[in-house]
């Protein structure tokens, strides 16, 4: 099967790009410039796409959508707030369309009352011009307020019921919390409420419907106090039509991984996305350590088996994987965050992760908006456009030398993952841009065993140097290059298939690129 991804990969990779995908990678506000601005969720309508999220100057806490058209130019936004409840919406798949004319959205409405607060899920129901039409809320209505009701994300059925996931948590319990799953008809009109886990936190991130009639809940387990071990596991929970709790699969290891996030898969069973934690450097009973994760996707079927769990890539630290979604071919893409190191600083990068769908690597990337080394680049939430290209949404925390404030991120990438058709680069950071690049022949292209490495024009910089790249940005071959030598075969035959990215470098620059697919 991986041969077959590959090889059809290639024949995209050595042509020309679709003229027809657009490509944007900017920030954006939804009111007041200087204000907090942050994108947790992203849905695509007819002609447009909604992103929705965190719009706060200090307080109060408020929500914001913003929508733009398919070439990333703003049409319109709005924001909900009044002065006596903050507002949250939930995060990676919190809102979509509800109709050709409706908007939902899912998230918490918080009131302080003495000394604790009297937290609700609600729902947003919105028309295509982001005004808001009606909301509902859910919890308790009455004092004391113990119970506390949190939404994180929603589908809707095939009968246009909407279904809901969050937490639950009561001072009953001492603060405990429960994963949350709740079905309302297209109005919002309550019908069911259900809460799993017990003895632990648990907490529901992720919902679908599963083939059999009933729902999976992605979510997350952890423990407090949390030393010595500062864990945290990725949860499944599997119900029937009603609600009813069948089985729950833990899925995590032994240190502190991340949420489960879920979605479909074309021959009806579950996919699980999660960051599995490798190592935890530094911690100990009094201090948490830094976790080194890779990215993990997993498959189950409705009975709660495993058929594959698969990692990819090495250990990042704090790597973590925000959302997946499954694209119209049944191929996975995912998203999330990871820290890139420097020398005197460090950043946050937002990523995307396409796979097979037997989950076989097909590309990954790492993506910045704001390149001054201290930014913290969020990406939240991803889905497919009508293009095949991917819009992912995010956040990104401005740290000097950049400058503005904290604001939304949108992502507009095609269907490799470029950012624009001349600009697609792989692994931790982007090649140089140069001009007067030299021109790089790969022949064959697929290749088995060996690849011949030709350089057409003339090098003006000798000594230089001979770099593959995998697709994390792991360096898996190096050749120093004589003054004479302008054409190199490599033996790749030890490599696995996927595709490569070999440059041509002189003091530290790369000077010219080219793709290479290997495949048997």
């Amino acid at each position: 099967m991986m041969k077959k991804f590959v090889y059809c990969l290639a024949l995209v990779v050595i042509g020309t790009v679709c003229s027809a995908q657009s490509y944007f990678n900017k920030r954006f506000e939804y009111n007041q410039p200087g204000w907090w601005d942050g994108a947790s969720a992203i849905c695509q309508l007819e002609g447009s796409y909604v992103l929705g999220g965190a719009y706060q100057y200090y307080c109060p806490h408020c929500v914001g959508f913003y929508k733009m058209d398919f070439q990333g130019n703003k049409i319109i936004s709005k924001t909900y707030c009044d002065d006596t409840t903050e507002y949250y919406l939930g995060g990676g798949g919190s809102i979509a369309e509800l109709s050709s004319d409706s908007i939902l959205a899912v998230g918490q409405s918080s009131i302080l009352t003495g000394t604790w607060y009297h937290d609700r899920g609600i729902l947003f129901f919105l028309n295509n011009d982001l005004d808001t039409l009606s909301t509902k809320q859910y919890g308790e209505t009455s004092e004391p307020y113990d119970t506390g009701f949190l939404f994180n994300q929603l589908t809707i059925d095939p009968l246009k019921n909407i279904i809901v996931t969050g937490s639950q948590y009561s001072n009953a319990t001492n603060g405990r919390t429960s994963i949350l799953l709740v079905k309302t008809d297209r109005k919002g009109n309550l019908n069911w409420k259900r809460h799993y886990g017990s003895g632990l936190n648990y907490d529901g991130r992720s919902v679908m419907c599963t083939a059999d009639g009933g729902y999976a809940i992605g979510g997350y387990a952890f423990d407090l106090p949390l030393p010595p071990y500062y864990s945290g596991d990725p949860v499944l929970v599997k119900t029937d039509s009603a609600g009813i709790q069948q089985w729950l699969l833990n899925l995590g290891g032994p240190m502190q991984d991340t949420p489960a996030m879920i979605c479909n898969s074309t021959d009806g069973n579950i996919v699980v996305g999660t960051s599995f934690c490798d190592s935890m450097p530094g911690g100990g009973p009094s201090a948490e350590g830094n976790a080194y994760r890779r990215i993990n996707i997993i498959k189950v079927d409705n009975s709660g088996n495993i058929i594959w769990n698969k990692k990819y890539g090495v250990s990042q630290m704090f790597n973590e994987l925000t959302n997946i979604r499954e694209a119209s071919d049944g191929s996975l893409i995912a998203c999330g965050i990871t820290t890139r190191l420097f020398p005197a600083s460090y950043d946050y990068a937002g990523w995307m992760m396409k796979t097979s769908q037997d989950g076989d690597l097909l590309w990954y990337r790492q993506y910045v908006v704001c390149n001054g080394h201290a930014s913290w680049n969020w990406l939240c939430d991803v889905i497919q456009t009508e293009d095949k290209g991917f819009i992912s949404g995010g956040i990104v925390y401005v740290h000097a030398p950049d400058t503005g404030s904290t604001d939304g991120w949108v992502l507009k990438v095609d269907s490799l993952g470029c950012e624009n058709p001349s600009y697609c680069w792989v692994g931790m950071q982007p090649e140089t841009k140069v001009s007067d690049e030299m021109e790089i022949k790969i022949s064959p292209n697929p290749a088995e065993k060996h690849a011949t490495i030709s350089i057409l024009n003339n090098i003006q910089a000798l000594p230089v140097i001979l770099k593959l790249y995998d697709l994390f940005g792991k360096v898996v071959k190096t050749v120093r290059l004589t003054n004479s030598l302008t054409e190199y075969t490599l033996d790749i035959s030890e490599l696995p298939d996927g595709i490569y990215l070999a440059t041509i470098e002189s003091d530290g620059r790369v000077i010219g690129r080219a793709k290479l697919v290997k495949h048997q």
